[in-house]
Parts: structure tokens; C-alpha cells; sequence
């Protein structure tokens, strides 16, 4: 009997977020971890990326002083973060005063991976913690509930 064919996770991804309406390139979103690299910590600390709408990163900063500072930096920051994507994937910042994650944050996800990985064999947990885009976790979370055949909640839901 033949053996079917295998797919790359990537691919199903792809066509699980274009059937979602979410057909920005996945590649797109590695921003992110761009930043973080790009600025460096102490600003990392205090300005963080929010939202990629098109080609305009959205990033809340914890004070004005931190938006004037990094208004200055903005053309310096675009070009080094599309150099590091090694594409042009934002041609602008769009800064906004904000509750910016503590590093405490980072912390706690890293103990519920840590739980999840003590998890016993087949017991898969009830809700994902998917980091990233509120875009990219509410996919996650409907292909999650999909997968154990769970009703998702919707975007205008309380989650």
C-alpha cells in the first residue's frame, strides 16, 4: 500500500491563515524577533511592536520622552529592521504611547512552557499561549479548537 504524501507544516499553516483571512506572508511577522535584536535591550525594554498593518509597524512606547527619542530613530530603525528581514518589509513606525510587556511577562510564559512540557504524553492543554500578533493568536486559537473540535470564539468575543 502506498504511504500518502507528507506536507509541510508551513504549507498547512499557509492555507489554514489564507482560509482565516490572514494572508500576510508568515515570513512577515518575524519582526518581532527582529526588533528585539535591532534596538537592542534597554529600548526593547521600553518600546515594543504591536501590530503590522501592511507595511506600518505599530510599536507602543511606555512614555512620550521614549516616543520623542525614538521619533529620531525611526528612518534608522526601519532600514536596520529590513536589513535584518533581509527584505523591505515596513517602509514606516508608527509610535504610540502604551503599556509596554515587562520582561516579567517573558518569565511567565516560559513556566507554562515548562508545565506544558511536563505534561504527560497525549494530554494536550485547553487553551494555546500563542506569543505575537493578536492576529496570529487568534488563528492559532481557532485551529486549536478546530483541531479538538471545540467551537472558537470569536474575534468580537470576551476570550
Amino acid at each position: 500500500m502506498p504511504q500518502p504524501a507528507l506536507t509541510r507544516l508551513d504549507t498547512i499553516l499557509a492555507s489554514a491563515l489564507s482560509r482565516l483571512g490572514l494572508e500576510r506572508d508568515l515570513d512577515d511577522y518575524r519582526v518581532w524577533q527582529a526588533w528585539d535584536e535591532v534596538v537592542g535591550r534597554p529600548i526593547a525594554r521600553n518600546a515594543q511592536p504591536v501590530r503590522l498593518d501592511g507595511r506600518r509597524l505599530v510599536v507602543v512606547v511606555r512614555s512620550s520622552a521614549w516616543m520623542q527619542e525614538l521619533s529620531y530613530l525611526q528612518r534608522e530603525l526601519v532600514e536596520r529592521i529590513n536589513t535584518w528581514m533581509g527584505r523591505e518589509v515596513i517602509g514606516e513606525i508608527f509610535l504610540v504611547v502604551g503599556r509596554v510587556p515587562r520582561p516579567e511577562d517573558d518569565l511567565s510564559r516560559q513556566k507554562k512552557v515548562e508545565r506544558a512540557r511536563k505534561r504527560p504524553v497525549g494530554a494536550a492543554p485547553e487553551k494555546l499561549d500563542t506569543p505575537g500578533p493578536p492576529e496570529i493568536r487568534a488563528a492559532f486559537e481557532r485551529l486549536w479548537a478546530a483541531a479538538r473540535g471545540a467551537k472558537a470564539p470569536r474575534d468580537d468575543q470576551e476570550r
